[in-house]
Formats: structure tokens, C-alpha cells, sequence
């Protein structure tokens, strides 16, 4: 495959005063794009800053200019999802070079429009016992299942990891379904937190 820039989401990232000059190890870290309601929207986090949001009719832009909807240190790697019901919902991982906790996974109401996150959030899961480092959720609903999928364990020797819940706030049954030398052939109850309605 070759691939080739199509555009930018922004030009200069906000705030701006923050990066006039470079900042090792900050600035946008993982994003999620998704479509949805006739848009496209990219989610993205600054560890030191928060949750942003930017949005365009077109994949090649022009986008909106750079939105924070959580303001809010260490949360990285957001993903939405848009439930049928009209409630929406971001995960999000935690990093703890900037907040001193990890290996938890974090579920937020949203705003419908995706302006603002609308509470603190949940810990819906936490993987120091047996998954840690877990970051980069992606989440997805099939068939009346919550899914999450996150890599856990490190980038030399990761895994990826499947949740899977009937309920948004879990608790979630877990599945390793690719690395580490073992694949889980069924879902197996994870025993971390979920359960909040």
C-alpha cells in the first residue's frame, strides 16, 4: 500500500504558547478517527493538557480548529463511540509519566455532540494484575456487546487485548487474541472493576 499525506487537522497545535518551542515527549500522542453523523472526527490527546476534539465534512478538511472537551493530565489515547440509544461515550487510557497511575482504562460520558465530556469518568477496567501497561483502546457495539481492544504488556512484548461486556461500565470478560506466545480460545470473566450502571 502507499500512502500520502492528505491533509492536516490543525497547523499549529494548541496552546499555542506551549509549543512556540519543541516539547520532547508532548504534544498529540495517539488519536482515534471515526465517522460519524455524516463527519468525520478525530479525537487526540495532549498528556499534559487533555482531550481534544476536531471535526470536518470531508477527510481532506478543512477541519475545526482543535477543541479541548476535557482539560485534564495523563489521560491519553480517546476513542468515542455513539450508542444507538443517543448516548455517547469515550474511552480513554491513562499514562503515568504524567498522572503516577496506569494500566487503567477509563470510560466518560459525552456529549451527544462531542463538545464536552459530561462527568469524571469510571475505571471500567484495570490490568496491573495480569495485563499491564495497557493503553490504546479502541471502542466498538456489535450484536449487543461493548467491545474494547487494547495492547498490553509493552511494545517488545505485548499482546493484544479483547473486553467484551453487555454494559458500557463492564465488568467486561477479557480474551488475549493475538502475542505473547498464547491466544485465549474463550472469554474468561476479568475479575478488575466494572459493574457501575
Amino acid at each position: 500500500m502507499n500512502w500520502e499525506i492528505l491533509t492536516y487537522v490543525y497547523a499549529q497545535q494548541p496552546p499555542l504558547d506551549a509549543f512556540r518551542a519543541p516539547r520532547h515527549g508532548g504534544g498529540a500522542w495517539a488519536p482515534s478517527i471515526r465517522f460519524h453523523n455524516g463527519e468525520f472526527w478525530v479525537f487526540y490527546p495532549d498528556p499534559d493538557f487533555g482531550i481534544y476534539v476536531s471535526k470536518a465534512s470531508s477527510a481532506a478538511g478543512p477541519w475545526s480548529p482543535p477543541r479541548l472537551i476535557k482539560e485534564v493530565k495523563g489521560w491519553i489515547d480517546p476513542c468515542p463511540l455513539w450508542d444507538a440509544d443517543g448516548n455517547a461515550y469515550l474511552v480513554s487510557a491513562v499514562a503515568r509519566s504524567r498522572s503516577g497511575m496506569y494500566s487503567t482504562l477509563v470510560i466518560s460520558r459525552m456529549s451527544p455532540d462531542g463538545t464536552r465530556l459530561l462527568d469524571d469518568g469510571v475505571v471500567i477496567f484495570d490490568g496491573h494484575e495480569k495485563h499491564p501497561a495497557i493503553e490504546g483502546p479502541k471502542l466498538y457495539k456489535r450484536d449487543g456487546y461493548y467491545y474494547v481492544f487494547a495492547p498490553a504488556g509493552g511494545v517488545a512484548t505485548g499482546w493484544q487485548l479483547a473486553l467484551r461486556s453487555r454494559n458500557i461500565y463492564g465488568p467486561y470478560e477479557e480474551r488475549i487474541v493475538t502475542g505473547a506466545g498464547q491466544i485465549a480460545h474463550q472469554w474468561n470473566p476479568s475479575g478488575s472493576v466494572g459493574g457501575h450502571s
